[in-house]
């Protein structure tokens, strides 16, 4: 699937991919600069936007954050380490936010859970 077709998927498809691509062990990718990862504010949450390939992270940077670039996360230190603490620090996580931002935001623990079953 083409970047271009991945973000014109429904959000909610968008998160099914993302959950059945770390489920089957897949590695994902955010956004950091040399002062770390990039957090954006949606409403009143503090959101770590993700996102399956690299060229997806990059692409979706391009638009307003090209200060930013794509850091690759084991699943295992995604599942076992950054979860638990996005959970512990009240970040929640941006599922594969297209290129006009919109994605599905869920809890880390919640997110954990559905990759886990």
């Amino acid at each position: 699937m083409s970047n271009t077709d991945f973000f014109r998927e429904t959000s909610q498809s968008r998160y099914d991919l993302f959950v059945k691509h770390l489920s089957k062990g897949g590695v994902c990718f955010t956004l950091a600069d040399e002062e770390g990862c990039l957090n954006l504010t949606v409403g009143n949450e503090r959101v770590l936007p993700i996102w399956p390939t690299a060229e997806l992270a990059n692409e979706w940077a391009s638009a307003e954050h090209q200060e930013f670039s794509a850091l690759e996360i084991s699943n295992e230190a995604f599942v076992e380490t950054w979860l638990p603490g996005m959970q512990n620090d009240n970040i929640s996580v941006g599922v594969a936010p297209n290129m006009a931002g919109e994605g599905i935001v869920v809890q880390a623990m919640e997110l954990k859970q559905e990759i886990q079953s």
